[in-house]
């Protein structure tokens, strides 16, 4: 059975991000005859076909880390108030941008160092505030503990990611800046800064 195409609004995803989601979900079908979703409950599907992708030759791990990133990137997007930073081509500037928080990620970064089972070099994590750096902690430390094998997979980001933003939204909250939009403008003047590396 085909996997069913789920519908992407072209104001919100870039039509070269639907044509990475699109390919993901065909190579783990493929290679699975499972159907991803877009939800949490298909990642520890990607996070196997991944897995058995760490042999292959660099290339075609790039090839797939850009599909798998994408489908992970689109996956969070539709979880949370957040949109696409995605230059067509420039995977290491890609990022998906939160709208109620100071968060943002490389969603293809982590899908390198998920296929690599660790850090890859480039930054990548979780990018807040420094002010906000606390509570980014405080998010990963509720947590708990977490396998080294575990600690790459695009599932374990994403359970991390619920006490992430809880943690940072409470922070906005005591701040009196609840009701703040980060909108495409201040992750560029933020970010061009250099202000606010992935930690």
């Amino acid at each position: 059975m085909e996997p069913t195409i789920p519908e992407f609004d072209p104001a919100e995803v870039p039509e070269h991000v639907v044509v990475l989601c699109l390919a993901c979900a065909q190579y783990v079908h493929a290679a699975t005859g499972v159907a991803l979703d877009f939800t949490p409950d298909t990642l520890p599907l990607l996070d196997h076909y991944l897995q058995g992708v760490r042999a292959a030759k660099d290339d075609v791990k790039e090839l797939v880390a850009t599909a798998a990133g994408a489908y992970f990137g689109e996956l969070v997007r539709r979880m949370y108030p957040s949109r696409w930073h995605a230059p067509d081509g420039e995977f290491d500037l890609w990022r998906v941008e939160f709208a109620r928080c100071f968060l943002h990620f490389n969603p293809v970064g982590f899908a390198r160092e998920a296929i690599e089972g660790g850090d890859v070099g480039g930054g990548y994590g979780f990018g807040v505030n420094g002010d906000d750096v606390p509570a980014l902690e405080a998010g990963l430390a509720a947590y708990g503990d977490v396998p080294t094998d575990d600690y790459y997979l695009l599932s374990t980001r994403i359970e991390v990611l619920g006490p992430v933003v809880d943690r940072l939204l409470a922070n906005n909250l005591a701040r009196g800046a609840e009701a703040l939009e980060y909108g495409p403008a201040v992750y560029r003047v933020a970010l061009d800064e250099g202000a606010n590396k992935p930690s």
